[in-house]
């Protein structure tokens, strides 16, 4: 399996200045990434950049954060396109992939998520407070590419344990809300009745 700088397979850039306070677009931020590499349904309603169209996220698209202490990652679907136009804020970088027909967007983002790739990330990100990452360390960063059919076998697998962790989250507040429920009705029972 080979390895190359990310820079060799796409184009690496810096969101867009968006204009706080409009509503003609939206926009990605720090806080819309999870880790799960995907957008959540409702974004944030923006002004466009000063600068255009020439920042508007595609299809394929990804976007990391380099804000924080993770730096979590998420492929544009076709259907986060639905509506105004969306930008990834200056706190973000856009991976434009040169062809996404020979590397999937969505393997670069699973592998961007990994708590190993997110290790080696934190090495490069500067500052005490408020971490940042750099665009030459990700630029630089050396991925491995499998072959096409690994590379969606390793995004299906993200997936599904990416859906057994919600569902266990689920069921864990589902189970605490049941037990604190149960609790209640206890505790205002008659002592005789909650000793039966």
């Amino acid at each position: 399996m080979k390895a190359i700088h990310l820079q060799t397979c796409a184009s690496i850039f810096s969101g867009s200045a968006v204009v706080r306070g409009a509503s003609d677009s939206r926009a990605v931020m720090v806080g819309d990434l999870d880790g799960g590499g995907v957008l959540p349904r409702l974004l944030t309603k923006v002004g466009a950049p000063p600068s255009g169209s020439s920042g508007t996220l595609r299809v394929c698209d990804i976007v990391i954060s380099l804000r924080g202490n993770a730096n979590n990652a998420a492929v544009i679907e076709l259907s986060d396109l639905d509506g105004p136009p969306l930008f990834a804020t200056l706190d973000l970088a856009v991976i434009r992939l040169a062809d996404p027909e020979s590397v999937s967007p969505h393997y670069i983002a699973t592998y961007l998520n990994l708590p190993a790739t997110q290790a080696i990330l934190a090495d490069s990100r500067e500052g005490s407070a408020a971490k940042r990452l750099p665009l030459g360390p990700l630029k630089s960063l050396q991925v491995p590419i499998p072959d096409w059919q690994r590379q969606l076998a390793i995004v299906s697998l993200a997936r599904a344990a990416a859906e057994e962790r919600r569902l266990a989250d689920h069921l864990a507040r589902l189970r605490s809300t049941l037990i604190n429920h149960c609790l209640a009705e206890a505790a205002a029972l008659p002592m005789k009745e909650a000793t039966l």
